[in-house]
């Protein structure tokens, strides 16, 4: 038998098994109408909006966790570009 110089099968993207949970979940979610516009985050002054962050967390856990905290920072800072606030659904507070 002769092998034909390729894999055989199916990769990750094209068997649906494997479909992107995300996406998925995107779909399902509703969202406010504000978030549907872009966030310039080159505009957005993190050092006056972190105290603001701080508190809330702190307000929903119930106490102040410097891991949370930071990890919330972090995602703010890593995204200099423009940001869809649907897509860091997990930030969003719900008030």
């Amino acid at each position: 038998m002769a092998d034909a110089g390729f894999f055989r099968g199916t990769s990750a993207e094209q068997d649906n098994r494997f479909s992107n949970k995300d996406k998925k979940l995107m779909k399902e979610m509703k969202f406010a109408e504000s978030l549907a516009k872009k966030v310039d985050m080159t505009k957005i002054r993190l050092e006056v909006v972190k105290p603001w962050v701080t508190e809330k967390i702190t307000n929903i856990l119930g106490m102040e966790d410097d891991v949370v905290i930071e990890y919330v920072f972090n995602q703010l800072e890593a995204e200099k570009q423009v940001m869809m606030p649907k897509g860091c659904w997990s930030l969003v507070v719900m008030e």
